[in-house]
């Protein structure tokens, strides 16, 4: 009774499909899971006649034959784990197992491991090709200190990693993947300031204000009357005081030994000079009572001083400001604005070190930078400073005299500074960008490129040999590992997307659906053997 052992075959081979399908639903929350199809076949044929046109055959049965896993895309959800990354894409993670060999996933759940490791949900060892770059320091003291603030150690951390450059490389050798790291005592080192530069619009308005300048007494007539009043005159000179102007007021004071004042006033003709009334000193001592001081009161012109400033970072990780004073020469002579200017370098507590350099900046009546002799200033804590404030004009070219400060009528200031210098740096956060870079991102805004996952692919991903821990091994079926390779170039077939997971390409409609299908089968084949079981207890009541 072949029907009765074909029966026990179906029912085997069902149940190899139930257990698939039950996988399946099992993980269907489970990160970068594939489904399995369950895969069968007839075993063999034996020929009962050959007499007929058509063979006369009955077979054996069925077997299971494969489990196909199907390497469709899964959905991608968002994660809030530093690390976890999801494929979009053909391809797979490298993780190098505790017995040495590499598998592969595409469960992106990674994290740090105490040793500094980027590791998966299970401890294997994320691959890939750390920076050249990359490499361990031992801290100054002062670096040691900030860094065991910042990790919160409650001592000094003496030693930790940095990236000295972030010059983009390539992956190694497929067999030459190593396991990264993802520290988080890491540090960068300042950039010293060497160049800064100033370019913009200064403004040019200019206010006018009511000042007192003291005149030179000796330069004063004194005269006194014959009933003892005083008569009071002189001249200002214009090369002394710019802006003296007719109607400007004299201002005279007495003062007699007891220290007495009376005030009086006179005012300056067209001609610069000035001639008080009799003035009446009643009220001091006669004897004693003198000029004591003559001032003019005169309108003049004011401008506001404007200052350019630049941080200036330093070897040891201080930082200083360098402040260039600009103030407006007045009067103006002729069609030429000049400005002197002073610079000086303050340290972080405000206080000015080193020597200031003086000098002056001069412009044509258009704006454009005719001179300017401020070129550098040394640093005490650093090298020179070279200090760039604009090409001068060049008749032969146009439009030149720009490229740095200007000063147009009209508008307002407008000052852009930069400087060539960064702030020292500690390591802030990681991210894992679209090519598998791991960039660690710093307190001084820079990041750096710590190394780069590994994406592998195979001729024949489906067979690839399941493992458990949601990991596969290569086998014979699948082919090795290997790296897409166009023009030299090593491409990736997927892009890494951090902050997101790739879910279970399980379909639970389908799987159930799937499931009961595979009952049904299993109850039919479960019919078949109480059949045949029925048809030999017929059999045996017959020979009775």
């Amino acid at each position: 009774m072949n029907a009765f052992y074909n029966g026990i075959a179906g029912a085997k081979t069902n149940s190899f499909g139930i257990d698939i399908s039950a996988n399946n639903i099992a993980n269907v929350n489970t990160m970068g899971f594939k489904y399995s199809n369950a895969q069968f076949k007839d075993i063999f044929y034996k020929t009962v006649t050959s007499q007929s046109t058509n063979p006369a055959q009955g077979g054996y049965g069925s077997v299971q034959a494969a489990s196909r896993v199907v390497f469709e895309q899964g959905s991608p959800v968002m994660s809030d784990g530093e690390f976890d990354v999801a494929l979009q894409g053909k391809g797979f993670f490298g993780v190098l197992g505790a017995d040495g060999l590499a598998y592969y996933t595409r469960n992106g759940t990674f994290r740090r491991d105490a040793g500094g490791h980027l590791v998966d949900s299970y401890g294997n060892f994320v691959l890939g090709t750390m920076n050249p770059s990359f490499e361990g320091v031992d801290y100054s003291d002062r670096v040691a200190g900030l860094m065991g603030d910042y990790l919160n150690t409650m001592q000094p951390v003496s030693q930790g990693f940095t990236v000295n450059s972030n010059e983009d490389f390539t992956l190694g050798a497929v067999g030459g993947q190593s396991a990264l790291r993802v520290p988080l005592n890491m540090y960068l080192a300042p950039m010293v300031t060497q160049n800064v530069k100033w370019s913009g619009n200064l403004s040019t308005d200019i206010q006018t204000q009511i000042v007192t300048v003291d005149l030179d007494l000796a330069k004063i007539k004194v005269e006194e009357t014959g009933d003892g009043k005083k008569i009071i005159s002189g001249s200002v000179n214009r090369d002394e005081i710019f802006s003296a102007k007719k109607d400007d007021r004299i201002l005279l004071t007495f003062t007699d030994k007891d220290g007495v004042r009376k005030n009086f006033e006179a005012t300056l003709d067209e001609n610069l000079n000035f001639k008080s009334n009799e003035l009446d000193l009643g009220g001091l001592d006669a004897t004693s009572a003198k000029l004591s001081a003559a001032q003019i009161a005169t309108e003049q012109q004011k401008s506001n001083s404007d200052v350019l400033e630049s941080p200036l970072y330093n070897a040891d990780g201080s930082k200083s400001t360098l402040r260039i004073t600009l103030e407006r020469i007045l009067p103006q002579v002729g069609d030429e604005i000049k400005y002197k200017a002073v610079a000086q370098i303050f340290n972080a507590e405000g206080e000015a070190v080193g020597d200031a350099t003086e000098g002056s900046m001069t412009f044509n009546k258009n704006g454009a930078l005719l001179q300017n002799d401020i070129q550098s200033i040394t640093n005490p804590d650093g090298a020179s400073i070279n200090i760039d404030l604009g090409t001068p004009y060049d008749p032969n070219k146009p439009g030149s005299g720009y490229s740095g400060i200007y000063v147009l009528a009209g508008r307002e200031k407008n000052i852009i500074t930069q400087q060539d210098g960064v702030a020292e740096g500690f390591f802030n956060q990681y991210r894992i960008t679209e090519d598998g870079a791991l960039l660690a991102q710093f307190s001084n805004g820079r990041a750096m490129t710590v190394g780069k996952m590994a994406l592998y692919n195979f001729i024949n991903e489906e067979g690839l040999m399941a493992v458990g821990d949601n990991i596969f091994a290569a086998t014979g079926n699948s082919g090795e590992a290997s790296f897409i390779v166009k023009d030299g170039k090593i491409i990736n077939t997927a892009k890494f997307r951090g902050g997101f997971l790739e879910q279970s390409n399980v379909d639970l409609s389908v799987e159930l659906s799937n499931l009961i299908a595979t009952q049904k089968a299993f109850d039919a084949s479960s019919k078949s053997i109480t059949t045949s079981d029925q048809m030999i207890q017929r059999a045996i009541n017959m020979k009775k």
